[in-house]
């Protein structure tokens, strides 16, 4: 069950923001928009447009000094796949498959550049900049096909499309399988997706499912549910990497929460056309030009969001780690559910 509508609008401050990050806007590209102290966000101000509103961070204190980034190192790298894949930042780039083949290869390009991650999902024909940048593409296709890709997705609504020889098919073509799944509180679903090998588990909330519930909520059902299960000593949960993405994720504020919340990668997908202004900017050498300031101002915001929280690494600090976190004005079920304590507790 839903607390909230999957549509939320980027407008206003935050589209602000993003554009001027962008350098579609404003005269400092690839910086974080300096403002006030102060603050209308939601739930305090302004309505909440989604569970992750309610969500906010516990700042540092005595026993866990905050960290200033633009003294002192913050590491934002990723590291998926058993380590054979390090994204310079816990980001990547989704919502491609309505771009002309000119802009998705000068996406695919920039990505392999800035460290992060291709979404190709969608997409009918496979841009040739794929060609050596296998590893930071997640394929358009579903099922092995044929693709340059070695991250082969395959999309599954429920637990009886778990094949596991499919699995096995893939990791005989020397390719990883990714699963991409619909935000579902079916924890059953996920634990038959860790054990049947695949690589990742890619929580989409656009694809739909019987029993829906939230993004946030979906992923910290499955990292809570992967950190339970497993043989032996090791957990399932550090067997695959979890991913997750939505239309109406806004920013780095949004990603900031969902690693808390247990991911390891937020894909992007209106909020960085938005921020670039696709739909008044085609020139691809524009296009890549605002992408990589978008995604360095990003960047460093989750440098100042994590320092602020006095941790010096988002891999090892900030994903799964919902102590740096406090909610306001959620339910005790919802609470529960997210792992979350609310605000004023220790």
């Amino acid at each position: 069950m839903r607390l909230y509508s999957k549509s939320v609008s980027i407008e206003g401050r935050a589209l602000s923001y993003l554009r001027q990050m962008a350098g579609a806007e404003g005269r400092v590209p690839g910086e974080p928009p300096i403002v006030s102290m102060g603050s209308t966000a939601p739930p305090f101000v302004e309505d909440p447009q989604s569970v992750l509103d309610h969500i906010v961070s516990d700042g540092a204190q005595v026993t866990r000094p905050s960290i200033d980034p633009y003294r002192e190192p913050v590491e934002t790298s990723i590291y998926l796949f058993d380590g054979d894949v390090r994204l310079s930042m816990p980001m990547g780039i989704s919502s491609l498959n309505d771009l002309p083949m000119e802009l998705v290869e000068t996406v695919v390009r920039t990505c392999y550049r800035m460290g992060v991650i291709a979404d190709l999902s969608g997409l009918g024909a496979e841009p040739s900049s794929v060609a050596g940048r296998e590893d930071y593409v997640i394929s358009g296709a579903d099922g092995v096909g044929s693709t340059a890709a070695r991250n082969v997705q395959v999309i599954i609504t429920g637990r009886d499309d778990v094949d596991p020889a499919l699995v096995r098919r893939v990791v005989s073509s020397g390719r990883r399988p990714v699963a991409r799944v619909p935000a579902t509180d079916e924890v059953e679903l996920y634990t038959a997706l860790a054990s049947s090998g695949f690589k990742a588990i890619v929580i989409d909330e656009d694809l739909e499912a019987d029993r829906e519930v939230e993004l946030e909520v979906a992923v910290s059902l499955c990292d809570k549910a992967l950190r339970s299960s497993g043989t032996g000593t090791k957990a399932l949960r550090y067997t695959v990497n979890l991913i997750a993405t939505s239309l109406r994720l806004r920013g780095s504020g949004d990603v900031f929460k969902l690693l808390g919340l247990g991911a390891e990668v937020v894909l992007l997908k209106d909020c960085w056309r938005l921020g670039i202004d696709l739909q008044r900017e085609s020139n691809p050498r524009v296009v890549a030009e605002r992408l990589e300031h978008l995604l360095l101002g990003m960047q460093k915001e989750l440098k100042l969001l994590a320092g602020a929280a006095g941790a010096s690494s988002l891999h090892s600090t900030v994903c799964g780690n919902r102590e740096l976190f406090r909610a306001v004005e959620l339910d005790d079920r919802t609470l529960s559910v997210l792992g979350v304590k609310a605000a004023g507790s220790w």
